[in-house]
């Protein structure tokens, strides 16, 4: 048998030796995987559902708005304080906005006001547990529909005021008081606002004026129900 005859067995089986760690996911002498696998797991799929920016024509709703991926830092200009982040301006392009709870290891404490006011483009806002007060971050916005305010356990002044597409927003367990002057005033489209037991003082009986189609949602025998039924706006137990 000739030379080259010999080398063809041995040829053939180191080439069957790499197409078999190949096919099992096995390294290559350049220390690559050989896999193909495109598989993607739960985890993955669900980060890639909730970085999609939602399609302008979507409707907004509280579980979607939970669920949404926290905004990057980069989408805020921000001063950073002593004690926290306090947030100047919102810069992003996404129109559902989960403000994170920190930015360069410290927690974001505060909102300037207009943050989302005049032509902000927001549809919604999630403000998280560490902002406590809110003043006036979306006056006069004719875009937001929803806002959740996890934490904060009081507003001042027209908070809400003149937004006119704004249809709901919700309160952690924390809001204590309605401060301030027309905190919800000539909102004409809110249809829900959602209390817990912990709120105990509404400063200024006209803060809901222009509210015409409102339902008030909160605790049995609160103070918000009492306020509701004293200025006949319909409430709702929950």
């Amino acid at each position: 048998m000739s030379k080259m005859n010999k080398k063809l067995p041995a040829l053939f089986l180191t080439l069957v030796l790499v197409l078999g760690m190949t096919a099992c996911g096995g390294k290559t002498t350049d220390g690559t995987t050989g896999s193909t696998d495109n598989t993607v797991t739960a985890e993955e799929e669900d980060h890639k559902t909730q970085n999609t920016k939602v399609d302008p024509n979507s409707p907004i709703t509280e579980e979607m708005l939970r669920n949404h991926a926290v905004a990057p830092a980069e989408d805020f200009t921000y001063d950073v304080e002593e004690n926290g982040i306090k947030i100047r301006s919102y810069t992003g392009s996404d129109t559902v906005v989960v403000i994170p709870a920190e930015i360069e290891g410290k927690p974001v404490t505060a909102l300037y006001n207009y943050v989302f006011g005049n032509d902000s483009p927001v549809r919604a806002v999630l403000i998280p547990e560490s902002v406590k007060e809110i003043e006036e971050v979306f006056i006069n916005n004719e875009t937001v529909e929803l806002v959740i305010c996890e934490g904060v356990t009081r507003t001042l002044g027209l908070t809400f005021g003149f937004c006119s597409n704004l249809q709901q927003v919700i309160f952690g367990k924390d809001l204590q008081e309605l401060g301030g002057i027309g905190t919800f005033g000539n909102c004409s489209k809110l249809k829900e606002l959602h209390f817990t037991q912990a709120l105990t003082n509404i400063d200024d009986e006209m803060c809901f004026e222009g509210c015409d189609n409102l339902t008030i949602y909160g605790p049995a025998d609160s103070y918000i129900e009492s306020f509701a039924k004293e200025y006949g706006i319909p409430f709702v137990v929950e």
